[in-house]
């Protein structure tokens, strides 16, 4: 090791450019003061790094000299160890405010904040307007009756009173002998003999149909016919009397609704031999009701032709029995 260190140094001292006090071993000599800083010279080649020594004290600045001129650059050489830490520089100035990053998403919901406390009650509102009379509550029992009061003193003497009724009849004496029987009476003349006759139709084959406005009702079944004097057309629902006289009639109808209607309207209308209509109607709001009428109209055209027909405006609804609709014609006289 010495051998090579021998070698170094004398390799340093037959080199023109080398100081000997930087040949090793180290130190050889003392250290002066800093001179002037001379002109730069031509770098030489580097040197391989000795050990590092002990930092000198630094000495005072001379003057800057005048600036050489710029060397060959030599071949760069190993990296040193790393300098002490240098002192923090001044802050630098604030920089301009970068762009607005994009929204984050939505955090999650946070837990429900304590109820706070209950705030002072608000003024009092004003009165309001006063109810009306409530119903008026049942009857109190009836009191207990009151202790009789003293004896008031004795009235004056009326005045004499009415006859009273005469008294009731006393019971009946016996009866007495029968008297000799009376000769017969003449035969009185004969009374009228009464008849009654007529007509019963039903429709039973409708159960749910309709009947349009203005339309006859089509009874398909007929009951009992013993009246000769009356007919009836089951293709147009027209009845015929064909005798002069008084007739008594009585329907009725099932229905089940009448679209918007409110109520329902039936009747008889006298087609020929005379006049009229004779309706009846149901109460509002109720369409789905058994609808009865009656008519009593008196012949003296023959034939005289009617019929039963809707007049509520719309299209009626049968019901769903099992008879929709019944009409019974009765011959007075």
């Amino acid at each position: 090791m010495r051998e090579n260190e021998n070698i170094e140094q004398q390799s340093c001292y037959n080199n023109a450019n080398c100081n000997p006090c930087n040949c090793r071993p180290r130190p050889i000599c003392p250290t002066g003061p800093t001179g002037p800083v001379g002109p730069r010279g031509p770098m030489g080649p580097r040197g391989p790094m000795g050990p590092e020594g002990p930092a000198g004290p630094t000495g005072s600045q001379g003057p800057a000299g005048d600036t050489g001129p710029r060397g060959d650059v030599g071949p760069r050489g190993d990296v040193g160890p790393r300098g002490a830490t240098g002192s923090t520089g001044a802050t630098g100035p604030t920089g301009s405010r970068g762009a607005t990053g994009p929204t984050g998403a939505t955090g999650a919901t946070g837990p429900a904040g304590v109820m706070g406390a209950t705030g002072p009650a608000g003024p009092t509102g004003p009165m309001g307007a006063t109810g009306a009379n409530g119903a008026a509550g049942p009857a109190g029992p009836t009191g207990a009756t009151g202790a009789d009061g003293a004896a008031g003193p004795a009235g004056a003497i009326g005045p004499t009173g009415a006859t009273g009724s005469t008294g009731a009849t006393g019971s009946t004496g016996a009866t007495g002998p029968t008297g000799a029987t009376g000769p017969t009476g003449a035969t009185g003349p004969a009374g009228d003999t009464a008849a009654l006759s007529g007509l019963q139709v039903q429709l039973q084959n409708s159960s749910s149909g309709t009947i349009n406005n203005n339309i006859n009702v089509l009874f398909d079944t007929t009951i009992n016919a013993p009246a000769s004097a009356i007919t009836y057309n089951a293709g147009t629902g027209t009845f015929f009397i064909n005798e002069a006289g008084n007739y008594y009639i009585s329907w009725w109808v099932n229905t089940d609704g009448a679209q918007t209607e409110t109520s329902v309207v039936f009747g008889i209308r006298i087609l020929s031999g005379g006049s009229g209509t004779i309706l009846s109607s149901s109460p509002s709001p109720m369409t789905t009701l058994q609808l009865t009428g009656s008519a009593l109209i008196t012949v003296t055209t023959v034939p005289t032709a009617f019929s039963l027909f809707n007049n509520t405006g719309v299209p009626v609804t049968y019901g769903t029995s099992d008879v929709q609709a019944n009409l019974t014609i009765i011959q007075i006289s």
